[in-house]
Order: C-alpha cells, then sequence, then structure tokens
C-alpha cells in the first residue's frame, strides 16, 4: 500500500524549511531512476514487514499497489518546482501516511500472530522503511545526469565527516592555485571592461561566459531572461551552493584613463547613441566569478555537492533577475540549498565586508506630472505656474525624510530630474520630475510613498491646479535583507581565511535586484562587499577625510577598481564562502560570529 506524499517525498527536495523526515537523497536522476526510488519510498516497509512476517509483499500479488507511488512519482519529477512550493501540504499527506502505515502494519502483524510489542515494532517498520532504504539505495547509486534542466532527486544531503580544519586546508588548497588561472582572469577582465555593453544588451558578455564556463566542464545554458547564462557542475553528493555574477554596464562616458578604457558606445532603449562603461564593478563580478568556478572545477576532490553560477543581465534597470525568473530559471537548475553575491565598492582593495540583516535598500524611482494652465511669460497672472508649483513641491518633499521620518529610520528622497516649457518666455502648461525613494524597511517605505502622494496632491490643490497629478512607478528594486545564519556561516568562513582582512559592511544605500532570485525560490542569502580602492589610497583619503573627494565611487565616469588585489580577493571570497556549505556536514565554522 502506497500514498502519494510518500511516494512524492522520493521523488524531489523540498524546500529548506520542510522536515528532514520529508527528504531523500540530494542526487539528480532520471525518469527509471526517480521511478525506482520513488515506489521504493512508498511500498519498501510494508515489503520488508510481509518478509520479516514470513508472507508474500502484497505488490508482488496485487500490482495495482504499485500505481499511487508510479502516479507520485511521476507527477513530482515533472511538475518538481509546482510541488516545492507546497511543503506544508505534503507535510500533512507525510505525516497522515505515516500514521497511517503504522496502523496498518501493526495491524497486519497482530492478524499474523505477532505479539503487541513486536506488532507495534513492525508497525514502526512499514512506515518509515521505505525512506530508509530509499536513503541506503539514493546514497550508493551513481548519480545520471538529469535528462532534462531542473529535474532531480530531492532529499536530505549525504552528511560529511569533514571539520572546520578541513575546510581551511580545502579553502587554502584551492586558492594556492591562483596565479595559474590569474592571467587568464586578468585578460578576461579587461576585455570585458573594453566592451561593456548595455542591460539587456549583453550579447557578448553572456557568449564569452558561457564559452569559458563550458570549457571548465559546466553544464551551460544561455538566454534566459533574454542574455542570462547558468552554468552547473555537479560534484557528488551534497548541497547545492548558487554564486551570482551582473552582467550589465552603464551609459556613461568613461574618463579613467585606462589602458583598457571603454570607447564603446550603443544605442540605449530609447534608440539615443550613449557612451557605454562598467562603472560600477560588474566586469569584477564576471572575472572573480569565473575564476571561483574555475579553481573549484579544477580541484572537485577538495568539495563535494552541486555548484551553479548564474551570470544575470540587466541589474542596473532592476528588471534582470525577473526576467530569468519570468523565463523559468529555477525549473531550469538543481534547487539551490543557499544564494551567495557580492559587489565591488569603494574601500581597501584585498578586505572583504558581511553584514546580517538589511544591507541594501529597496528603491523606488516615481515620475510625477503636475498640470497647471499655461500662457505668456509676461502674464502671469492668466496662468497658472507649473514651474513654480513644482518648485514649492520640490522644497515640501525634503520635509518628509527631515521632519516626519524618525532619525533611526535611515531613509533617502531624491528628485534627480526636473523638465518644464520650452521657452524662457513661455509659461509651460506641465512640469514632469523624477523622484528616487530609498529605504529599509517595508513600513518606512509605504509611510513616504504615501507622504509624497499627500504633499504633491495638496501642493497641486494650493495652486489650483486644473487636474489631478499623475504619478508612474517606472523602476523598483527590491530591500536586501541578508539572512542571519548564512551571512554567520560566510562570516566565519572569511574570518577563518582573511583574518583581519574580514571586517563588518556598513548599511549601504545603493539597491540591487539580485534577492528577486533566492526570495522567489525560499532560498536563504546573503551579499557581502569586496573593497575595490587602491589601499594606500583610501587610507591617505581617510586620514585627511577626504573620501568623498578624492575616492570615486560606483557610477561614476573615473570609477576603476584596482586591478589586484581585487579580482584575488573576489575570487577567494566566493571560493571560500561556497566552501562553507559544498562538502561539508552543515554545522558553521566554530568561530562564525554575526557581522
Amino acid at each position: 500500500m502506497a500514498k502519494d506524499g510518500a511516494a512524492a517525498q522520493g521523488a524531489k527536495a523540498l524546500p529548506k524549511k520542510a522536515p528532514v523526515g520529508l527528504l531523500a537523497a540530494r542526487r539528480p536522476f532520471d525518469i527509471v531512476g526517480s521511478l525506482l526510488l520513488g515506489s521504493l519510498t512508498g511500498l519498501g516497509g510494508g515489503v520488508v514487514r510481509d518478509l520479516i512476517i514470513g508472507v508474500t509483499p502484497t505488490p508482488f500479488t496485487q500490482p495495482v499497489y504499485l500505481v499511487p507511488p508510479v502516479a507520485a512519482a511521476l507527477l513530482v519529477y515533472f511538475f518538481a518546482r509546482r510541488v516545492q512550493r507546497f511543503p506544508r501540504t505534503l507535510l500533512v499527506f507525510d505525516a497522515g501516511g505515516l500514521a497511517l502505515f503504522c496502523t496498518t502494519g501493526a495491524v497486519t502483524a497482530l492478524d499474523a500472530g505477532m505479539n503487541p510489542v513486536s506488532a507495534a515494532l513492525l508497525g514502526v517498520t512499514t512506515g518509515v522503511g521505505g525512506g530508509l532504504l530509499r536513503d541506503v539505495v539514493a546514497n550508493r547509486a551513481r548519480p545520471s545526469r538529469w535528462d532534462r534542466p531542473g529535474v532531480r532527486w530531492g532529499g536530505r544531503a549525504g552528511r560529511s565527516s569533514r571539520t572546520k580544519g578541513d575546510l581551511v586546508a580545502a579553502t587554502e588548497q584551492i586558492l594556492q592555485h591562483y596565479e595559474s588561472i590569474r592571467p587568464e582572469q586578468e585578460d578576461f577582465y579587461k576585455d570585458l571592461h573594453q566592451n561593456p555593453e548595455l542591460s539587456h544588451q549583453e550579447h557578448r558578455t553572456a557568449a564569452n561566459v558561457a564559452r569559458s564556463m563550458s570549457s571548465y566542464g559546466f553544464q551551460t545554458e544561455t538566454g534566459i531572461g533574454g542574455t542570462g547564462v547558468t552554468a552547473v557542475l555537479q560534484n557528488g553528493n551534497g548541497p547545492t551552493v548558487l554564486l551570482r555574477a551582473d552582467m550589465d554596464a552603464l551609459p556613461l562616458q568613461e574618463r579613467t584613463g585606462a589602458d583598457y578604457a571603454s570607447t564603446i558606445t550603443a544605442q540605449d532603449q530609447v534608440g539615443d547613441r550613449v557612451p557605454v562603461m562598467h562603472a560600477c564593478g560588474h566586469d569584477v563580478h564576471v572575472a572573480c566569478l569565473l575564476g571561483a568556478s574555475r579553481l573549484l572545477a579544477e580541484h572537485q576532490d577538495q568539495w563535494r555537492g552541486t555548484l551553479v553560477a548564474l551570470f544575470q543581465p540587466a541589474e542596473e534597470t532592476g528588471d534582470g533577475a525577473r526576467g530569468m525568473l519570468d523565463d523559468a530559471l529555477l525549473d531550469r537548475i538543481p534547487p539551490p540549498d543557499v544564494a551567495l553575491a557580492q559587489h565591488v565598492l569603494p574601500g581597501v582593495s584585498g578586505h572583504v565586508a558581511t553584514r546580517s540583516g538589511p544591507v541594501l535598500s529597496s528603491a523606488d524611482s516615481i515620475r510625477i506630472t503636475v498640470h497647471g494652465r499655461g500662457g505668456h511669460g509676461s502674464m502671469p497672472q492668466n496662468t497658472i505656474d507649473p514651474v513654480v508649483l513644482a518648485a514649492m513641491i520640490v522644497l515640501r518633499l525634503q520635509a518628509i525624510i527631515s521632519r516626519e521620518t524618525p532619525p533611526t529610520e535611515p531613509a533617502v528622497l531624491t528628485v534627480g530630474s526636473l523638465h518644464a516649457g520650452t521657452k524662457s518666455n513661455i509659461i509651460p502648461d506641465q512640469a514632469v520630475m523624477e523622484l528616487n525613494l530609498r529605504t529599509y524597511t517595508d513600513a518606512t517605505r509605504q509611510r513616504i510613498l504615501d507622504s509624497v502622494r499627500r504633499a504633491v496632491q495638496a501642493e497641486c490643490a494650493a495652486s489650483g491646479s486644473p487636474k489631478e497629478p499623475d504619478f508612474e512607478t517606472f523602476d523598483s528594486f527590491p530591500l536586501t535583507v541578508n539572512d542571519e545564519a548564512t551571512t554567520t556561516r560566510v562570516a566565519g568562513a572569511f574570518s577563518t581565511y582573511f583574518g583581519d582582512r574580514a571586517g563588518s559592511l556598513e548599511l549601504q544605500t545603493a539597491s540591487e535586484d539580485f534577492s528577486d532570485i533566492p526570495r522567489t525560490g525560499n532560498i536563504p542569502y546573503t551579499y557581502w562587499g569586496i573593497g575595490g580602492t587602491d589601499p594606500q589610497t583610501y587610507r591617505a583619503a581617510v586620514r585627511d577625510g577626504r573620501v568623498l573627494d578624492d575616492v570615486p565611487a560606483n557610477h561614476s565616469p573615473m570609477f576603476l577598481p584596482v586591478l589586484q588585489p581585487t579580482l584575488k580577493t573576489g575570487t577567494e571570497a566566493l571560493v571560500a564562502a561556497a566552501l562553507a556549505w559544498l562538502g561539508l556536514d552543515n554545522s558553521p565554522p566554530a568561530n562564525a560570529a554575526a557581522s
């Protein structure tokens, strides 16, 4: 006898927070293996019971008993991601099924003449025996490649006996070979910096990334969400770690003076020809992830599990991660146990920094159109001047932060664009302003958005505006909140490897869309920073109180991370963080401390 829940647990992994009893071997199997293990999960306990009692196992005499577990295994195999989204429902099926199995198993044993104690033990064997047999078989079986992207057997990762000392040794063993990949990594970075591509146009970058990852032995897929790339390397039983890098550049004219500076121009989304520059460090992120992937691929004896490298397009426009998700990203890759990402920032090159909780702000860009009544500049009494109205709104909005938001709640509200009119002696009939809001809690965000709408509407009413203002949200970035346990584990790995070069990251007012991916997949994540400024330059600026003057920040036409040790540190950070999961027994390093 089988239940759908029991068969399902043998076919696919549930989200990380699901109970251990619902999990099977974390290894990819083809459809034949899935059917066999699903059937074993549902029927194995009853077969063991019948053999102990000394009767012919029921599935051998009544094949109809094979139908429920086979059907459930097929259902989960082909609809894994959808099934995984209902862990509580599966828990109810699993718990109810186990209780029913235990009861019927005990009753069958009593009917066979066994005493109550033996019958109770056989009842438990009926309920849990199939899962135990499944785990033994799955952990000994040689997994095949999934026969279509995203399909894998679910379940509990095999536990490892490796210790914290093994982690340190493995990290050092892998990273001591960095110099062997350094020339190629630096060449790739310089070529990428010299050939940047705007959001959704990262075709050359994606092709070069895919070619490199394939040469390292990864199973690569391109064109996800337009130009996104995934690369998967499966190295035995163990956790699945996702490492992410963004690929797009900005419409800026580079003024760094580097011999590999960009002179590229491209057509933007509205058709204008604009200069293009890697002014946010995404070229660093790509080069570091390539380097880390290559080192891990070349030293698979030092880790085990599955590595997923994700190269994301269109971070700067805030829709690249969502585009990949909408293109079935999570069905194309093995379900990650953790997602990790990093960003190069102004700071001492060679240093890394982590932070638990909110780390990057949410962002909302809003276009507001206010309406007036146009006329001759010499006769303002006949008009309702939208320029004056817009100016009053700009001033009024500043009070939302300074007078309505508590000083303990970080928030930034900037009016970055204001356009009205075409000629000095013509009062226009409308003005358009664009503002940007950064916040760190959903409550603060909503309160400020409501205040913006209230203030704008009130100023329009005070000016006698002939119609209500128009509001349009055209860019939004999610809040990035680092998972505490994940960050603690990464911070411990960094502290062990980097020593005093690992520190605490300050709250950042920048925004990212990376968190869309792990949040959608219910995957714990953390996001850290690496320094990209020449150490002497940065320390001198700190000493003289001139960091804002002398250290170019991201999105500046002067922003250019020093080549080394920035690339090396970013590569080391990815490897050290990934190894905090790959091949370990899922316990954090002993010296891990919250950042």
